[in-house]
């Protein structure tokens, strides 16, 4: 008996080990993909078709212009600006990027318009090229920044977070509802679902903003803030319960993965679009978390505007996962996911009560 159950022992410590040397290919996976994905992406910005206005006559600025241009290859895209006036609205209005405004007597600063609210990178970049030629002119420069961040989030990274935290709650919502009870009705399921959706934006700003003061505005902008946030958290809950529907307990696993390496490195809120290398920059043109992120932006610190562009790509994904959601072919998988986890669930408490007997 005493050899048996030594070799029993031994086959099981084997079929462990084995099964612990699978599941730490996880970890492994997690470490590749983030030194690929994260650092790949954040390591170094990749400036690319900085809009930057010249103000003055265009023929008059057409030799700086073209001195500009040539020394800055893709990085800017530069342009002629008529008055100071115009290139500061089109700079607020986030039609520019920044706005160069030359002296012509040394004597005097230029001046460069910049919006840190839009990407304080793009705003760096676009200042260190007005500085270097005002240098070249012997000219001191004066920054204007009529988009600047708040007095909470001097470093611009109030939305990445923000976004972060939805994104965790989303999935973790879905998420433990699946692993806790894999059975309760979609009745039942999704009114909760859409219940923390709400609550994880909102607790977000009390403890961020009113706490932290890192999210400020009017009550209006606040509570926008807060709606596209819910909105956002929701479509992430029910992506993640697609998957549990279409793929079952790896699901849980493949969601992680989406949106950790393709949502972040694409979201453009710490790097903002153009300052993304090429995949990430094309993600972010219609990804689900890069559309919350230019529409959180655009609502703490532009006014609104574009907002509803945003707006509407990201009704058509929730759209979209619901109306997937509801075909009779995937509601007749949740059900049959839903039955055949019942006994499972109850399978340990079984197993227990028959050694027990």
């Amino acid at each position: 008996m005493s050899r048996a159950h030594d070799t029993d022992v031994h086959d099981v410590e084997g079929e462990q080990t084995k099964a612990a040397l699978g599941a730490l290919l996880v970890p492994l996976f997690f470490v590749v993909m983030f030194s690929a994905c994260i650092i790949g992406t954040y390591h170094k910005p990749h400036p690319s078709d900085i809009r930057v206005g010249v103000v003055g006559p265009a023929s008059a600025t057409a030799p700086l212009r073209a001195a500009l241009v040539e020394a800055a290859g893709s990085t800017f895209d530069i342009r002629p600006v008529a008055t100071v006036a115009e290139a500061a609205h089109d700079v607020r209005h986030r039609d520019l990027d920044a706005a160069f405004v030359p002296t012509a007597d040394p004597t005097q600063p230029a001046t460069v318009i910049v919006a840190t609210a839009g990407g304080r990178i793009v705003a760096t970049a676009a200042e260190t090229l007005a500085r270097g030629v005002s240098a070249t002119q012997g000219a001191q420069l004066v920054v204007r920044d009529v988009r600047p961040l708040g007095s909470g989030d001097p470093i611009g990274l109030g939305i990445f977070l923000f976004m972060v935290i939805c994104t965790i709650g989303g999935y973790l919502a879905a998420t433990v509802l699946y692993t806790v009870a894999p059975d309760l009705p979609p009745r039942r399921r999704y009114p909760m679902l859409a219940a923390i959706a709400i609550l994880t934006p909102t607790l977000t700003y009390l403890i961020g903003g009113l706490g932290f003061g890192t999210y400020t505005g009017s009550v209006g902008t606040i509570l926008a803030f807060i709606g596209v946030g819910a909105l956002y958290t929701f479509v992430v809950a029910l992506i993640t319960r697609l998957l549990q529907v279409l793929l079952g307990p790896i699901g849980i696993f493949v969601s992680l993965a989406i949106f950790v390496f393709i949502n972040i490195p694409s979201l453009g809120a710490t790097y903002t679009a153009r300052t993304l290398p090429p995949l990430w920059r094309f993600l972010n043109h219609f990804w689900i978390g890069a559309e919350t992120v230019n529409a959180e932006r655009s609502i703490l610190y532009f006014g609104g505007q574009g907002v509803g562009t945003n707006m509407l790509r990201l009704l058509a994904w929730t759209l979209a996962v619901i109306a997937l959601l509801l075909l009779p072919l995937l509601r007749k998988l949740e059900q049959q996911r839903e039955h055949t986890a019942v006994p499972h669930s109850h399978a340990p408490a079984m197993q227990s009560l028959a050694q027990q007997s």
